[in-house]
This record gives structure tokens, C-alpha cells and sequence, in this order.
């Protein structure tokens, strides 16, 4: 059984980066699909500001989307940045830019009533598959135990095991609940649109041409595992796209379709797993006190919930995660113990009383 330093479920875009990231080490990405395959295949992968309050989660997004432009490229990756012009969706929403307008870091330059950031980019997920080149295995997950490392399938032993698997579970962690939120991409090269397609746009949904081919791409239906690719869907994205720019035809040529990994709060979950069974010793957390030391679960970490920008967010997330698992640098806002500390307040009195009831 071949031993790795580190093994990583899951070959999406933060799977993916992951494994970029811990190179140096002996690493293994391993995916029952392969490398981008699922949303992450299927995300229109467009690099955009978010427009709103200077919140902590604002400040994120638009931070890393400024670290993953500058990694792509850095990789030898088109960015196809020609900016994006980002438009109220309605009356509501123009009243709220005049607000947002404030509170904008990122250069931009106001444009047809909405704002247009330079920065604006978008990649190619295939593009990002051939360039980033990592250890791969492909393998469905059905058996996972811990020895004194992790053993995966009786086939793979990890020390360390970091979970990727985006709305899926392999191993079940109560306190962190991945919702699935189904996006589509729908593409043509043989369409006629009435705009200026040397920018990119962002209203109910993104807009961008790249190459001769226009992509129209949005994310919108939350816990809706029964949605599939069809054209219905299809046919309310060029509704959408006619929003912002006149498309006269539009030979749909490709739907890509698949469910980005959101967490409750939206910021993406990342760090190392809590044993959750420490309430039995620390009671006191279920009130509301937070320890001041957690028991961690040894050689687990997770990385996921990038949402539906998980091509900037993944970035970002992967190196925090590697440099607080080799130098245990603070994750803030990112760090998966402030979905522990929710949950315990919120359903740590039940878990208790099912240990005791077990004896």
C-alpha cells in the first residue's frame, strides 16, 4: 500500500489548487469523475469584483479575485481580461449602487449606470486543467478509516487527508453543511448580439465572448438536486443575457451544467476537522463560550464552499490552508471552527443527550 504525505478527495477547482499547492510534497488528487469534471467543469470561471458594502466578505471576494488573476497569469494562463461592466438588476439595485459607489475599492469607472473594472476576467477550465499539472488518481471514495494514518479503499494510505468534495460527503462532519446550488453555462459560436463584446458583463447573469464564442453563465437554484442541463434553462440565460446586450440569435451549441458548493454563510470553509465529541469534556461551548483550544481530529482538514467564484476563491484558500497546515498560520474569517461553534450552540444539547443516551 503506497503511503502519500497527503491525499486530496475531490478534483475540483479547490481540490485541484490543493494539490498545486502541496506539490513539493508527496501528493495525490484523487476524483471518481477526474480533474474539473463536475462544476467546476461546468462554471463559466469568470473573474469578477463584487459590487456592495466594504464588508468583510466583500473585501474578500475582490481581494482574491486580484490574487487569482495574478496566479493564472503566473501559470501561463489566459486571463482574457478585458474588464467587466457590472449593472443594476433593478430600480432597488440603482439605488443601491449610488450607495456601493462609496465604498468601492478596486479601480473602476462608472459606465452605462453601472461600474466597469478593468480587472474583469475570465479563464477556461480546460485551459486550467492542461496547465496546472498535479498527481492524479481516479478512484470513488468507499471505504475511508484511520490507523495511525488514513486508509482509503484498502489501497491508499494518507498522513494527511483533505476533503474536497464539495456537496458530497465521504466522511460525515455534522457542523459543516455544504448546500449545493446548481449553476449552467450555455455557449454558441454561431449567434448575432448588438453590443460591445470587447468587455464582459455581469447583471442576473455574466455575459462575455471570448475567441468568436459568446458564454452566458449564471448561478441561481439553491438545493436543487433534481436540476439537469436542458434547454428550458437554457432559453431563461439568453432571456437574461438580452438584459444587458440584443441577441438576435444564439445557436445553442453547449449546456454545461453542475452544483457549486456553497456554505451557510457563503465564505468558504477551510481547516482542520474538530472531533466534535470535546462537548462531552467542554459543556460549556454549547452555551455560547468558545474554548480557548479545540481537539482536532489528527491528519484531517477540509477545504471547500468556494461558491459560485470558487476560481478566485480556491486560489485564495488553498495557499491559507497550506500555510496553516505547515506553519500554522490563522485562517480568520475562513476557519471551519466558526461553523463548530454555531452548530454546537445550535444543536449541541441534542448531540449530548444522544452520547448519553447511548450510555
Amino acid at each position: 500500500m503506497k503511503c502519500f504525505d497527503f491525499v486530496i478527495i475531490g478534483g475540483g477547482i479547490a481540490g485541484l489548487l490543493m494539490a498545486y499547492e502541496l506539490g513539493e510534497f508527496n501528493t495525490l488528487l484523487i476524483d471518481k469523475e477526474g480533474i474539473l469534471k463536475k462544476a467546476s467543469g461546468a462554471a463559466g470561471a469568470f473573474l469578477f469584483p463584487k459590487v456592495g458594502f466594504n464588508t468583510k466578505y466583500t473585501e474578500f471576494i475582490n481581494s482574491g479575485i486580484v490574487e487569482a488573476v495574478n496566479f493564472y497569469k503566473s501559470v501561463g494562463i489566459n486571463t482574457n481580461t478585458k474588464g467587466v461592466l457590472i449593472l443594476p438588476r433593478d430600480k432597488r439595485d440603482i439605488e443601491k449602487f449610488k450607495k456601493y459607489e462609496k465604498e468601492i475599492t478596486l479601480p473602476f469607472k462608472k459606465m452605462d449606470g453601472g461600474f466597469f473594472f478593468e480587472i474583469g476576467s475570465v479563464v477556461d477550465p480546460s485551459e486550467v486543467r492542461e496547465k496546472i499539472k498535479v498527481n492524479f488518481k481516479k478512484m470513488e471514495v468507499k471505504k475511508i478509516y484511520k490507523r495511525k494514518n488514513w486508509i482509503i479503499n484498502d489501497e491508499l494510505e494518507a498522513k494527511n487527508l483533505i476533503l474536497a468534495t464539495g456537496y458530497e460527503s465521504v466522511i460525515d462532519i455534522p457542523y459543516i453543511k455544504i448546500r449545493p446550488i446548481w449553476g449552467e453555462r450555455i455557449e454558441s459560436s454561431n449567434y448575432k448580439a448588438d453590443g460591445n463584446l470587447d468587455i464582459f458583463y455581469h447583471k442576473n447573469c455574466s455575459v462575455g465572448e471570448i475567441d468568436g464564442v459568446l458564454k452566458i453563465g449564471a448561478t441561481h437554484k439553491r438545493d436543487c438536486l433534481e436540476c439537469r442541463e436542458n434547454l428550458e434553462e437554457a432559453y431563461e440565460l439568453i432571456k437574461k443575457a438580452n438584459e444587458i446586450i440584443k441577441i438576435e440569435e444564439f445557436e445553442i451549441e453547449d449546456i454545461k451544467g453542475g452544483f457549486r458548493a456553497s456554505s451557510i454563510d457563503y465564505f468558504p470553509v477551510i481547516g482542520k476537522i474538530i472531533n466534535i465529541e470535546m462537548l462531552l469534556e467542554h459543556k460549556h461551548i454549547v452555551k455560547g463560550e468558545i474554548p480557548k483550544e479545540f481537539d482536532y481530529v489528527d491528519g484531517l482538514y477540509v477545504i471547500n464552499g468556494m461558491g459560485a467564484r470558487g476560481f478566485s476563491n480556491a486560489v485564495v484558500c488553498a495557499r491559507a490552508l497550506k500555510n496553516h497546515i505547515l506553519e500554522n498560520k490563522d485562517l480568520g474569517i475562513l476557519d471551519s471552527k466558526r461553523l463548530f461553534i454555531k452548530w454546537a450552540r445550535r444543536e449541541g444539547e441534542k448531540f449530548l443527550k444522544e452520547i448519553n443516551a447511548k450510555g
